[in-house]
């Protein structure tokens, strides 16, 4: 794979933040959203956007601050999660449960970055599911985010079509489903 200086310069900061994290006896701060996609595509997919799920958000944003994050202070911007001012990427942490407890743990994926650090990230599934969940739930359903589950799908080495297929009914409340999704694949 393929990534942009910038996603693992980013990313290897976060693996360290995570690590701080467990260092304080807290879970392991999990990478969702548009980080977890450019992981997952390999770079075909670039975001500035590093949304985490985590219980321990204040030990979190410590970290990243020492680690050279600012708290987000930008006009134009909405005043949460905090942004690195050379690696134009910004961090918010998005929920204390990882997709609302509806998420396969043991489907987690480590990945280590840089000095032995290590970033947990989302499972495929699930991120999958939540691009849909979010097509779904978007007026006139968002192209872009259908776009990124097909881009998925289509890279993807192995899934668990049975765990992806009732993740996706769930996120989008029953109206997709994998066969949908594979039926954009034509």
């Amino acid at each position: 794979m393929a990534f942009r200086k910038e996603f693992v310069d980013a990313l290897t900061l976060l693996a360290a933040a995570f690590d701080r994290v467990v260092e304080q006896g807290y879970e392991r701060p999990i990478l969702v959203g548009g980080g977890a996609v450019e992981f997952y595509t390999g770079g075909a997919v670039v975001s500035g956007d590093f949304d985490v799920v985590t219980d321990a958000q204040q030990i979190f944003e410590a970290a990243l601050v020492d680690l050279g994050f600012r708290r987000e202070d930008r006009p134009g911007h909405l005043l949460r999660g905090l942004y690195h001012p050379t690696l134009g990427i910004d961090v918010e942490v998005v929920s204390g449960l990882l997709f609302d407890g509806a998420s396969d743990n043991t489907k987690i994926r480590l990945v280590e970055v840089g000095d032995g650090n290590r970033v947990a990230i989302a499972p495929l599934e699930d991120v999958i599911a939540d691009r849909m969940g979010q097509y779904a739930s978007t007026p006139n359903h968002a192209p872009d985010m259908l776009g990124q589950a097909v881009k998925l799908l289509q890279l993807a080495q192995k899934l668990d079509d049975a765990y992806l297929d009732r993740r996706i009914r769930q996120e989008t409340l029953d109206e997709f489903g994998l066969a949908y999704l594979k039926a954009q694949l034509r």
